[in-house]
């Protein structure tokens, strides 16, 4: 894991311990399709939205940036207003170093 919370953790060290992108996926379908209503959506659905989808566009990204890294960045921001509105940094990286908060405070 990283160090601190102070500290930004590369993609590989917040992804280490997640699940697999094709289990993330099916997570997400199953959480929407139990929903009667998107209002219930809590912000654990869209951190892990936000981890799928930069996960997603990382593998999409060694051959050119695109669609999928616009999704990735779009998800992130509204992680992030969810958040800290008017907050100022990476996004994907405030989405990674989340998820690695999120999955260390499971740990324990």
């Amino acid at each position: 894991m990283f160090k601190t919370r102070s500290t930004w953790p590369t993609a590989e060290q917040a992804y280490a311990d997640a699940p697999s992108i094709v289990d993330e996926i099916g997570w997400t379908a199953r959480t929407l399709a139990a929903l009667e209503c998107f209002t219930a959506l809590d912000r654990d659905f869209y951190l892990r939205k936000a981890a799928l989808l930069d996960r997603i566009a990382l593998l999409d990204e060694p051959d050119a940036p695109g669609d999928v890294t616009d999704t990735a960045v779009a998800a992130a921001v509204f992680l992030m207003d969810i958040d800290q509105p008017g907050v100022i940094c990476d996004p994907r990286a405030y989405v990674r170093r989340q998820y690695a908060l999120s999955l260390a405070t499971d740990d324990q």
